[in-house]
């Protein structure tokens, strides 16, 4: 699916490297190398937020590519092409919606306003 994460974070992918890591952090933190540290982590951070927005704009131009997919797809009347996946409702006699005594007209678009009884 389009909104699922493709892999898991690296801390679980590597929790060797993840755990080097916060040691070497809190070893120069200690050692007073507070500047180092904090050039490391807005670097760090500018580049997860950069990947984060380009995978934001890959799932969404994928799911633009979707919509006009489909949107051409019911342009030509094919029936997979309707947004849902599901056919559309011929016209008929339904249940009412406001009424489930009474019949009504629907015309394949929106709701008429000729009913019957649900007896006849």
């Amino acid at each position: 699916m389009l909104y699922q994460q493709a892999r898991r974070p690296f801390w679980q992918r590597h929790p060797v490297v993840a755990a080097c890591a916060v040691a070497a952090t809190a070893w120069l933190l200690l050692n007073g190398a507070h500047v180092l540290v904090a050039v490391i982590g807005i670097a760090w951070l500018a580049l997860a937020i950069r990947r984060r927005r380009r995978a934001i704009a890959l799932r969404d131009a994928g799911l633009r590519a979707r919509a006009e997919y489909e949107h051409l797809l019911s342009l030509r009347g094919d029936p997979r092409g309707i947004y849902g996946r599901y056919p559309p409702v011929q016209q008929g006699w339904y249940p009412d919606p406001r009424n489930r005594c009474r019949l009504r007209y629907f015309d394949g678009a929106m709701w008429t306003g000729y009913t019957a009884s649900a007896g006849q």
